[in-house]
């Protein structure tokens, strides 16, 4: 079957406007300038979006300053699993809440001890998972995994990762992988991972000194991309290449940013050392459109009331002091050399 031409409607312009508009708010809001003054678009004024960079974001940030390059070595196996028991929960405080509790965490902290402690800290209403995306729960369903049935799902996870991850030998299995794509599929074979979640581990994965691969080298979609990508390109149904659609985002990135600014009256003010945003965070970007187009009044399930966007934005209470994984080699400009009219 010959695949669908992937052709750009008229809502890709939202989407390289919300490319634009969001990063104007990152430089307004890292060179000091008031909450007032980041942007006049209500949408992004009331609503929490992610960067246009993954890494910007405060989870990744967190993660790379004290997950990962916290000044500690670390064996490989702690390594490995300092970053699956800090991305599960996805929440900066609760990793500090395990730090205040085990000092310096590392596989022999010991599961048993870390789900006794999740177990108090749920009686104590202390809120450990992040809202920005969910770990689905849906392998309670695996008949080979009868055995985690009626525990809580962090209980039920780190007992697979001890199971078939660290008992078995299969993490080096996982250390051996070759390419994203290899490390996507042997993280994905496990039962308790679905394709985006499969992909948002091995990135943060990637982050660290364990793998030295290119998020330019594959991509999955996940849910909230595909929304985007429906919404921005025509014709998308069937057995459509949302792979593709990507892809094709950022092989004519360049020059279709350059034509909107032209006419918007915009500019795209990427970071200095990616001006063309990796598939990865294009993929990202897909999903945050798709959340911007129901504040515009898009609903995309047919038959429903307006969609709402669900996460309100609040400022944080501490700045980002930025980090990023020192073999990159790359370092963020002093506040104020990108100015933003």
């Amino acid at each position: 079957m010959k695949a669908k031409p992937i052709v750009p409607g008229d809502n890709f312009n939202w989407l390289l406007y919300w490319m634009c508009e969001r990063m104007n708010i990152f430089w307004r809001k890292y060179n000091g300038l008031s909450q007032e003054e980041w942007t006049d678009d209500e949408i992004l004024k009331q609503f929490k979006f992610t960067n246009v960079y993954r890494c910007l974001d405060r989870a990744s940030q967190y993660l790379l300053r004290e997950v990962i390059y916290n000044g500690k070595q670390y064996e490989v196996e702690d390594q490995f699993f300092r970053i699956l028991l800090y991305k599960h929960f996805n929440l900066p405080s609760t990793w500090e809440l395990f730090k205040n509790e085990f000092g310096d965490i590392t596989y022999e902290t010991g599961i048993d001890n870390i789900v006794k402690f999740c177990d108090e800290a749920m009686r104590q209403g202390w809120v450990l998972y992040s809202n920005a995306y969910m770990i689905g729960a849906y392998f309670y369903n695996d008949p080979n995994l009868a055995y985690i049935k009626k525990m809580p799902k962090y209980q039920a996870q780190m007992t697979i990762w001890r199971d078939l991850i660290f008992e078995n030998g299969y993490l080096y299995d996982i250390l051996e992988s070759q390419s994203f794509e290899e490390l996507y599929n042997r993280i994905h074979a496990l039962p308790i991972f679905g394709d985006f979640i499969a992909q948002q581990y091995c990135i943060d994965l990637m982050y660290s000194p364990l793998f030295d691969f290119s998020e330019n080298d594959f991509v999955v979609t996940g849910p909230g991309s595909l929304r985007g990508i429906k919404w921005t390109f025509e014709d998308v149904k069937g057995s459509y290449d949302y792979v593709g659609a990507i892809r094709w985002t950022q092989e004519h990135f360049e020059e279709r940013m350059k034509a909107f600014c032209e006419e918007a009256g915009m500019e795209w003010h990427p970071l200095p050392w990616e001006p063309v945003p990796t598939l990865t965070n294009i993929q990202n970007c897909f999903c945050e459109i798709g959340k911007y187009a129901k504040g515009l009044g898009y609903t995309f399930q047919k038959g429903k009331k307006q969609e709402r966007i669900k996460n309100v934005y609040e400022k944080p209470k501490t700045p980002i002091d930025f980090m990023f994984p020192p073999k990159w080699g790359v370092k963020m400009p002093l506040p104020g050399e990108i100015v933003i009219k």
